[in-house]
């Protein structure tokens, strides 16, 4: 796993993530959510809490979502395949994590190849753009400008971030639903998928093709490339 830290005022740092630590007082508790990460230095392993403490606002942005070298205790408790995920926490806490284990991580981070500009080629790519915007909910769209068969769109308020995206090559799109001026301008959330050879954006989480031309917000291109703003 792989996000952006965010320290506020359009500043942040990138890192590897290690472990994943949530210990909810109850079901709407979002404010005991940390992840273990490298801090900006690169040089500790530091508990960065996924939320802000005041509101609903990320100051994680998890970039690449992909588990496949973690161990779960349940779906709160995690880490990386070669951290003890139990004593992890309280290790980090005390800053007394074995050096060892600190350098595998560095190490680890050092190699990870982080593109902030990728295009979405697979359903992987898709998953990680919509876990770090959560699925579009409350962004809207700031700015659109057409340059030849390039579509640039840009939206706000997304989850402590804003968004470019480049639509290319045989493009479609309808935002008449979204107009500001007659309809409420913000998504509830978003959609991305393919569908014979061209990518789709629709303004609805549970979307599909039908739903293209009927009264929705959507983007239809060859290929959509984007770019996470951390604000």
């Amino acid at each position: 796993m792989y996000a952006i830290i965010r320290q506020g005022n359009g500043k942040f740092y990138t890192t590897m993530v290690f472990g994943y630590y949530d210990f909810p007082k109850n079901k709407w508790d979002y404010k005991h959510r940390y992840c273990v990460v490298l801090n900006e230095e690169k040089n500790s392993l530091i508990l960065q809490p996924v939320f802000a403490e005041k509101g609903l606002v990320s100051t994680v942005i998890f970039t690449d979502n992909d588990e496949s070298n973690w161990k779960k205790i349940n779906d709160n408790i995690m880490s990386v395949f070669f951290l003890p995920t139990e004593e992890l926490y309280n290790w980090v806490l005390d800053k007394k994590v074995p050096d060892d284990l600190l350098q595998k991580c560095i190490a680890m981070d050092a190699e990870y190849d982080y593109n902030p500009y990728p295009y979405i080629l697979n359903e992987k790519d898709v998953h990680d753009l919509l876990w770090a915007v959560g699925e579009f909910h409350d962004g809207m769209i700031s700015e659109i400008k057409q340059t030849g068969d390039v579509l640039y769109v840009a939206m706000t308020d997304i989850w402590g971030c804003n968004l470019e995206m480049w639509f290319e090559g045989d493009i479609e799109y309808d935002i008449s639903s979204r107009n500001p001026e007659l309809y409420d301008p913000y998504w509830g959330g978003g959609t991305i998928f393919f569908h014979e050879d061209y990518i789709y954006l629709v303004d609805d989480e549970y979307a599909t093709i039908e739903n293209v031309t009927n009264g929705w917000c959507w983007f239809k291109a060859r290929k959509m490339k984007y770019h996470l703003i951390p604000v």
